[in-house]
């Protein structure tokens, strides 16, 4: 498309401090993609894909290149310039009508299922069960926990109305992930991988179904959350939940 301003290398090293960059070249002429070698395939198909659509979109805008840390490309927290390109890279690589073809709209995805997506796309599995949440019609949410904390989360439209969530941006204190899950448990890994029916009051005032799996490469938790159909007719967060 740009054959005057082409990407003229794509290569991995190991770089603290962010997931990717798209940088100008010396010479004024082309660019360079590097992506952070230490992180599992998943995540490097994705930051490449991301940095791409940076190049797409943004290389006019931002003739200094990017850095994009782990926030804005795995996780999809980005704003602005980095949301546009985290939406590229999810329509390049998990096609819309193909997603939905696998995971139906109205289907309480596994564990399983969503590792399976993953590995059809070849992304990490937080990237395939982001794509589900954009288009699901269940209540559902996506919990990232570190050292016993909520580091982000990520809600379906449905359960977002009726205020399932994390608030975690800004100036807030850090969230607690509930002593009654199974996310906290590694010597239940195996239960809570096949999926958990939780009562209410463990994560939020209603019962919810918890898949959670740990991720000792990068000593995190990622659970996926399925409520009923309908809210409940009165509905509140748990106690603990902040915001």
């Amino acid at each position: 498309m740009f054959p005057d301003d082409p990407i003229l290398g794509v290569r991995g090293d190991r770089i603290p401090g962010f997931e990717g960059a798209l940088y100008p070249l010396e010479t004024g002429k082309g660019w360079a993609i590097v992506y952070n070698s230490s992180v599992s395939p998943g995540r490097k198909r994705f930051t490449v894909a991301h940095e791409f659509g940076h190049y797409l979109m943004h290389r006019t805008l931002m003739p200094r290149g990017f850095e994009c840390d782990e926030a804005s490309v795995t996780f999809r927290d980005g704003a602005d310039l980095e949301a546009e390109a985290d939406t590229f890279a999810a329509y390049l690589l998990m096609p819309f009508d193909d997603c939905r073809t696998q995971i139906p709209a109205d289907a309480a995805p596994t564990l399983e299922a969503l590792s399976q997506i993953a590995e059809r796309y070849g992304v990490s599995l937080i990237a395939a069960a982001l794509r589900w949440l954009e288009y699901t019609e269940r209540r559902s949410m996506l919990v990232i926990g570190r050292e016993g904390y909520v580091l982000w989360s990520k809600s379906s439209a449905s359960a977002l109305k009726t205020n399932r969530y994390f608030r975690t941006r800004g100036d807030v204190r850090p969230v607690p992930i509930p002593a009654a899950s199974l996310a906290t448990r590694k010597d239940f890994a195996d239960i809570a991988r096949e999926g958990v029916d939780q009562p209410a009051g463990t994560w939020f005032d209603e019962e919810c179904i918890e898949y959670s799996v740990q991720s000792d490469r990068y000593d995190q938790t990622i659970t996926i959350l399925h409520f009923s159909h309908h809210a409940p007719s009165r509905f509140n967060s748990a106690a603990w939940r902040q915001g």
